[in-house]
């Protein structure tokens, strides 16, 4: 059976699939907040939706692998890998993460997120090229 945690979590690997920030901002709470362990910072819904809005029209294909999920009261901690490719078809750095989903009434009502920044170094510089095209 699947827990109300972990149906936000497959909503939240579905959106990131389909690279929509649209069911990004569905499945988040109003008030959530995502925390980010490598850069020490939280940041609310619409933000992080920008952030994944923007990281989504530099990529064609985005896709959370090899997952792993452990139940936690009022959530779920989440292991996985993401893999995709940019736009210009070349692969994204793969990017070994872990995050604590916390979920309210049916939406995700935060996040702290955990992974190694550097490896993502040549997504950072991406989306800082865009930002300034």
């Amino acid at each position: 059976m699947t827990t109300e945690a972990e149906a936000a979590a497959n909503a939240l690997g579905g959106a990131i699939n389909a690279r929509s920030k649209d069911q990004i901002l569905a499945i988040y709470a109003d008030d959530m907040f995502v925390w980010h362990g490598n850069t020490a910072r939280a940041m609310g819904k619409e933000e992080n939706a920008t952030l994944l809005g923007n990281l989504f029209a530099i990529t064609s294909e985005l896709e959370y692998t090899n997952i792993r999920r452990y139940p936690i009261d009022g959530g779920v901690v989440q292991q996985h890998r993401l893999v995709g490719k940019f736009t210009d078809g070349s692969p994204i750095p793969s990017l070994e993460a872990c995050m604590v989903i916390k979920v309210r009434d049916g939406l995700i009502a935060s996040i702290e997120e955990y992974f190694d920044g550097s490896v993502f170094a040549e997504v950072w510089e991406r989306l800082a090229e865009a930002a300034t095209a």
